[in-house]
């Protein structure tokens, strides 16, 4: 019989075994230090075999430790870089994913329409018919006052609505029926055949002025337009007013669209019609006129003679805010640049705010068909004014339950549409605002309107030059009389030329700054460039995370159960 005998190191010898076996505490040493070998054997395998750069020499077992240790930073450095530059690239992608560009080729002009022309002219009243500066001086005087009838003081507040801002008397009415507004206007303002003499469009003489222009209402009054889409088109007249239109015309055939263009198979010919080349014969060529006797310098100022705006087809018109003049004796010449910015399809799954505009189906607009800013900046302001001041201009499409505003009221319209300049410049700072007066409807009217620009919009840059108009020496040159039928001997004229100055144009896009293969790319290009970086190696990491590390624990297990099985067979 046999005796175990303990030594003095804790120790019992086994004289039928060759080693040594340990007690508890020595036992679980061993097994921590052999699972950090494995872990040291599996990480020096990944590093020699992986092919990043720099990670074979941290795992060269003849390699010194301040050779290994150089790798490492180097290697860390390297990782380092890239995570912070790929962090930029993704915030300043997350803070504006949009980047606007010129396209790769032209624009030929006849891909778009021809531009809506239309015109005011500054004679809001013909003196003929009603003096409106000696209304002025009668109206304002309180010895005068009381001998106007009441249809003179309401012609003269409906007058002044139409002039400048500063002549609207303020203790006149604050409101009235819109249809009589809106009558006594065109009872008293120049109709068509006292403002245009003759029209040409594409060097084709036209016989009468209104087949191509027609009457429009605007904050300006009675003004005309030309080549601009018809009410059914450019209105939802289901929730206008029933008082009076905005358009006199209605065309029913219409082929094109903000978003997409002129179908491939449409006219020459379609409307809104396009123009077929660039210079003066391709373009519109109207005669103006006016009469000295009616010219009203107190109504609009010193300057006399005509409004003219270049819009989208799809606008309505604003001529109290953006035009060029046409003086009376000059001669006009308009050379027309467009600029016309479209979207890519890439950019619709992004949510409007991040990508600075709509798509047709994104915005609705309760009184048009058509979104584009300046068509939501009008129905936002009308909205706005019918909140602060309980009624809206008449030139402002509106619907059936807004009262329309008349001169008592024109000081709040105007301080109105200052107050909705800068109301989203106020919402946008920290904190509120002590001074802001705007609060109620007002103030959430005005937060709803978001008017940002369409993701297709066209607009219309003229570059204008003008020249004395001498029509009474030409009339001398050809020996015709100057006073007949047609002209009268104080007639004064204005000849307007508008045409593209050039046969194509550089379309702007917006499109993402870095579309999911972009952003991949410049992630790849980074992570290659300083670490030798590739989808292989993406693969490389997850086979040694999983196939290789279960291949390996797999033949550590089979390798522990024949150990335990000769252990045995010994045994």
């Amino acid at each position: 019989m046999r005796y175990q005998q303990s030594n003095s190191l804790g120790k019992i010898d086994d004289p039928l075994s060759d080693s040594p076996v340990t007690n508890g505490h020595t036992n679980i040493t061993a097994e921590k230090r052999s699972t950090f070998d494995s872990v040291k054997e599996y990480f020096i395998d990944y590093t020699t075999n992986s092919n990043l750069h720099g990670l074979k020499y941290i795992g060269e077992k003849q390699r010194t430790f301040l050779e290994k240790l150089f790798w490492v930073l180097m290697f860390i450095s390297c990782v380092l870089v890239c995570g912070s530059t790929i962090m930029k690239l993704f915030n300043k992608w997350a803070e504006n994913p949009v980047i606007v560009s010129f396209a790769e080729t032209s624009t030929p002009v006849w891909q778009i329409p021809y531009p809506a022309v239309t015109l005011c002219i500054e004679t809001k009243a013909k003196q003929t018919k009603f003096n409106f500066t000696e209304y002025y001086h009668l109206y304002r005087n309180e010895s005068t006052f009381a001998n106007l009838t009441e249809e003179e003081r309401n012609t003269f507040e409906d007058v002044s609505m139409v002039c400048d801002d500063h002549l609207a008397p303020t203790n006149g009415r604050e409101t009235s029926m819109g249809n009589e507004t809106i009558e006594n206007l065109r009872r008293l303002s120049p109709d068509m055949n006292d403002i245009f003499l003759g029209c040409k469009w594409k060097d084709v003489p036209r016989n009468n002025c209104a087949d191509v222009f027609y009457e429009v209402l605007t904050e300006e009054g009675f003004c005309y337009t030309f080549n601009s889409l018809g009410a059914d088109e450019l209105f939802r007249l289901e929730n206008l007013h029933k008082d009076y239109n905005y358009m006199a015309f209605d065309h029913k055939n219409i082929s094109w669209t903000l978003d997409g263009g002129y179908p491939p198979d449409s006219p020459l010919d379609s409307y809104p019609w396009r123009g077929s080349g660039y210079g003066a014969k391709a373009g519109l060529t109207f005669l103006l006129k006016a009469h000295a006797i009616d010219l009203d310098y107190l109504c609009k100022g010193p300057v006399q003679g005509f409004k003219i705006l270049l819009h989208n087809p799809a606008e309505l018109p604003r001529l109290s805010q953006q035009f060029f003049r046409a003086p009376l004796s000059q001669e006009v010449i308009v050379a027309v640049k467009p600029k016309m910015m479209t979207t890519s399809e890439g950019l619709r799954s992004y949510d409007p705010d991040r990508r600075q505009c709509y798509f047709p189906s994104e915005r609705y607009l309760k009184y048009f068909k058509i979104y584009t800013q300046q068509n939501c900046e009008m129905e936002c302001l009308a909205n706005f004014t019918n909140a602060r001041c309980g009624c809206v201009h008449f030139g402002m499409p509106h619907g059936p339950n807004m009262a329309t505003c008349n001169s008592g009221k024109m000081a709040c319209i105007k301080k109105s549409q200052m107050e909705l300049v800068t109301v989203e410049m106020k919402s946008g700072m920290a904190g509120d605002d002590e001074n802001d007066t705007l609060i109620g409807e007002a103030r959430e009217v005005a937060l709803r309107c978001k008017c940002l620009p369409a993701c297709t919009s066209i607009e219309y840059e003229a570059e204008t030059s003008q020249a004395d108009y001498d029509w009474k020496s030409l009339f001398r040159a050809y020996k015709l009389p100057m006073n007949n039928d047609t002209v009268e001997e104080d007639a004064l004229f204005a000849r307007v030329f508008v045409f593209f100055k050039e046969a194509q144009f550089i379309t702007s896009r917006r499109s993402e700054l870095y579309g999911p293969t972009d952003f991949l790319a410049n992630c790849g290009g980074l992570l290659g460039l300083f670490m030798g970086f590739s989808i292989l190696s993406v693969v490389e990491i997850i086979y040694f995370l999983t196939l290789r590390l279960y291949y390996l624990l797999w033949k550590k297990k089979d390798s522990k159960i024949n150990a335990d099985l000769n252990n045995k067979r010994l045994a």
